[in-house]
């Protein structure tokens, strides 16, 4: 009788150390994060001697807010590279990014992040809709798509806008992958200083 009553409770100590064990395995691969860095060393052209403040507010589409480092299939499928993340999601990613990008170009005084414009500051508004590797049939990315869709008020005046910018991956390494998306958002990034530039001039 004994034996009848202590097997079930080994067969459930057996099944919860090796629950305890698989969590706790070291061996289970880690968690890797990768930076992108703002654009530095580009000018945005001043046609006076003000310098404005900037508000500027960002925001993505539903699938992008996170931060898993993602592709997109030919099914349209989202998938995620294993273990491979952005150190925040992806809308505070950008928004840190492109606000140092917009400040170090000393256009502006200074370049907050906030809902709406206030004291008459110009505001900037952005939605990424991609940011992601395009991968084909066989699953490669072959691609990294970057695009934001915005809109500047400058004064009286707004001008909205759509970047987008797509950049060939270098082999199929999770490295290249992210060196593509940090090449595409440096391209729009210029695009959005020639965009604010030509709207507000």
């Amino acid at each position: 009788m004994k034996t009848n009553t202590l097997l079930p409770s080994l067969i459930l100590s057996t099944m919860l150390l090796t629950a305890c064990s698989g969590v706790m395995n070291s061996a289970q691969a880690a968690k890797q994060y990768y930076m992108l860095m703002p654009l530095t060393g580009a000018s945005m052209e001043n046609t006076d001697a003000q310098t404005p403040g900037l508000a500027m507010n960002l925001t993505a589409v539903p699938g992008l807010d996170s931060d898993w480092i993602q592709a997109l299939g030919t099914d349209a499928r989202l998938t995620r590279y294993a273990n491979a993340r952005w150190p925040d999601h992806l809308p505070e990613v950008l928004t840190s990014v492109i606000q140092r990008s917009l400040a170090a170009t000393g256009r502006f005084s200074p370049v907050d992040v906030a809902p709406r414009s206030t004291g008459g500051a110009w505001f900037l508004r952005l939605e990424v809709q991609k940011f992601y590797g395009l991968q084909d049939a066989d699953g490669q990315t072959k691609s990294v798509v970057v695009e934001l869709y915005g809109s500047i008020e400058c004064g009286d005046h707004r001008e909205s806008f759509t970047l987008n910018e797509t950049v060939p991956v270098g082999g199929e390494r999770l490295s290249a992958v992210v060196a593509a998306h940090q090449q595409g958002l440096d391209k729009v990034t210029q695009e959005l200083f020639d965009k604010i530039a030509g709207a507000c001039s």
